[in-house]
């Protein structure tokens, strides 16, 4: 105590002020200077002199007007002079011995000294703190204009759900003002079903800390000022400030979307719904079609067994090839839907390429003969003789394309089949097919039109030659399925070439085994005792005469209880059941015959050509399905199927 009262006594001598004043002033991080009226310094510290960038001995010939950069010259002496009457701080601009400017605060008042006024001033760099100010007025500015057009209404409340501020768009979303809006507690914008829930989620993360809603978004519903109610999605964000913990609350409202997506989910029910009218119609076109087919076609195969004359004969052609064309037709129609439906499947087969070349080929023998065209083949000798792919649809389009060169080319020329292999990987190969003909050809416009549905290079075309115009989209939509591609090259007048590839395996030769049945003594060798049911009279008519010519005798049931009832009286070995027919369809009976009999074998005849149909025979238990139009060799060949 004694020792510092000791350095109080030796620091009140005028000497010992003076000289501590004079350390404070010159170890002092703001610089310090004092002038006369007339703005001439009459002494200034060292920070001063540095903060100009002239030595000191510099500094102390300086006047006010040679660093000063905002007061005009002709002001400075009255402004020194209002500054000693009146203390004050104030920001001015300095400019150093380099030229340079820097912002600064100054803290002036007058002294006086042996009866004369001065002006004394502490001056404090304040650039990087105007920078900084500047910045966040910027920065500031933006954040407002943000908040103020963002498209989303933003709330910021209290961790008591008290709303402190909100932009504009929270005004027009909900109808309240500005005014309105502040001081009131969150839920009042919250329908009355969420609003008991609300201001539980944010006192339980205050509670716990479990967060439950924050930084997550959430659907619920808001309610405007007018009453109205309208789907909204919630964000919930979480700020930390030097006041405490405030919430921001970001929504969308999302009315649109909702009606997009009812709009959407209307769009797929009526697509489904389409798309399963589309499917009945398809199945009820194969049914209606193909049932009346059956008994054309049916009745052909049992008339061209018979005795006919020339005359007959050419009758019999004519009636044949009109029957196939129309099959022809139904069938690339079905394909067609299969396909868009994504019903159509590819599956991978062991075949002989050779074998499949050489039946198209003969296919369009009758064709080619008409117009004197001969149907050449070359196959390289690279390609394996054994491949593996889907060669039913292999074969669909090959058919396709041969007739439809053979269509196209003028009579007395020449079709070429030619096969090569692109190239080789361990088992998988690349093989291109190409289908030339010598005919009318196409120009540029006419091949953009092609692989289109129900489209023709030339609709005159399709009076001359005939064809839907299927043909080519089918062959396009299964090479794309089965993972190739089709191109054309064609020139008018001088004919064009058709060319695909395809990914395939090789294959591995296999046993042949002959297609042709013996139908000598047929009945004899796989003997049967047959129930027919159907309720078509000619089909009745046209399959009791097949199965007369194979040597059985069978009994007729015209629908599916009548046949359950012939089932319960008597036993059959073999029972061809149609699918569609009145009192009882053919699966409901075909499931009440294998309960009294299980081990009988039920063949369907369907005229339902799509996979769900054939599906649904064999689910209900039925050994096989044979699919109308049905010949005779049909029939020997599922007959003798089922009896191995």
């Amino acid at each position: 105590m004694n020792d510092s009262k000791n350095l109080k006594t030796q620091f009140a001598t005028p000497e010992r002020e003076l000289l501590l004043l004079k350390n404070l002033v010159e170890h002092a991080s703001d610089g310090v200077h004092v002038v006369d009226t007339q703005g001439d310094v009459v002494y200034c510290s060292i920070a001063f002199a540095e903060l100009l960038g002239y030595s000191l001995e510099e500094a102390l010939n300086l006047n006010v007007k040679d660093w000063d950069r905002v007061f005009p010259v002709v002001q400075i002496v009255p402004i020194i002079k209002d500054l000693i009457q009146s203390p004050r701080r104030f920001q001015t601009r300095h400019e150093r011995k380099d030229g340079s400017q820097f912002d600064v605060e100054i803290n002036a008042r007058g002294i006086e000294l042996d009866g004369e006024f001065f002006l004394y001033a502490s001056s404090r760099d304040i650039t990087e703190l105007k920078q900084e100010a500047l910045e966040n007025k910027k920065n500031n500015a933006k954040l407002n204009s943000i908040f103020t057009t963002m498209p989303d209404a933003f709330f910021v409340i209290n961790k008591q759900g008290i709303i402190e501020s909100v932009n504009k768009k929270s005004t027009e979303m909900f109808g309240y003002s500005e005014q309105e809006f502040t001081g009131q507690n969150i839920s009042m914008i919250v329908s009355d079903e969420h609003r008991s829930h609300h201001d539980q989620y944010i006192q339980n993360y205050l509670t716990t800390g479990r967060a439950s809603i924050i930084g997550k978004t959430r659907a619920l519903e808001a309610k405007r000022k007018d009453g109205t109610v309208f789907p909204i999605a919630l964000n919930v964000g979480e700020a930390l400030t030097d006041d405490g913990i405030y919430f921001t609350g970001i929504i969308r409202d999302i009315s649109e979307i909702k009606q997009k997506q009812q709009e959407l989910i209307w769009a797929k029910e009526q697509a489904q719904s389409a798309e399963k009218a589309k499917s009945l119609f398809l199945a009820n076109m194969s049914h209606e079609i193909r049932t009346p087919m059956n008994g054309i076609l049916g009745s052909l195969s049992l008339m061209e067994a018979t005795s006919l004359d020339d005359n007959q004969r050419e009758m019999f052609k004519i009636i044949k090839s009109c029957s196939d064309s129309l099959l022809i037709i139904i069938n690339d129609i079905l394909d067609i839907s299969k396909i868009e439906s994504g019903k159509m499947t590819i599956e991978a087969v062991n075949f002989q390429l050779q074998k499949i070349i050489e039946e198209v080929a003969f296919l369009n023998t009758n064709a080619s003969a008409e117009k004197g065209i001969t149907i050449h083949s070359f196959i390289d000798s690279n390609v394996p003789e054994y491949l593996v792919c889907d060669v039913v649809r292999l074969k669909q389009i090959l058919m396709n394309l041969v007739s439809n060169a053979v269509k196209f080319s003028y009579s007395d020329s020449d079709v070429f089949i030619n096969v090569s292999l692109l190239n080789e990987s361990q088992d998988n190969l690349r093989v291109e097919f190409c289908v030339q003909d010598r005919g009318i050809g196409m120009s540029l416009d006419e091949q953009a039109k092609l692989f289109q549905d129900f489209s023709q290079a030339d609709n005159s075309i399709t009076r001359k030659f005939g064809g839907t115009g299927l043909g080519l989209a089918i062959c396009a939509k299964l090479i794309d399925l089965m993972g190739g591609n089709i191109r054309v090259n064609s020139e008018k007048g001088i004919g064009s070439s058709f060319v695909f590839e395809l990914d395939m395996q090789r294959g591995e030769k296999q046993e042949e085994t002959s297609n042709h049945i013996d139908m000598s003594n047929f009945a004899s060798h796989h003997p049967h005792k047959i129930l027919l049911v159907e309720d078509n009279i000619v089909n009745q008519i046209v399959a009791v005469s097949m199965l007369e010519n194979l040597g059985y005798e069978c009994d007729v049931a015209e629908n599916g209880q009548q046949a359950v009832d012939m089932c319960t009286e008597q036993a059959y070995s073999l029972i061809f059941m149609d699918m569609q027919m009145p009192v009882m369809d053919g699966v409901t009976a075909t499931k009440l015959i294998l309960k009294i009999n299980p081990g009988i074998p039920v063949i369907a005849m369907t005229a339902n050509a799509l996979q769900e149909d054939k599906d649904k025979c064999l689910n209900a238990g039925m050994r096989e399905f044979v699919t109308k139009p049905i010949v005779l060799k049909d029939i020997a060949q599922v007959i003798e199927k089922v009896s191995r």
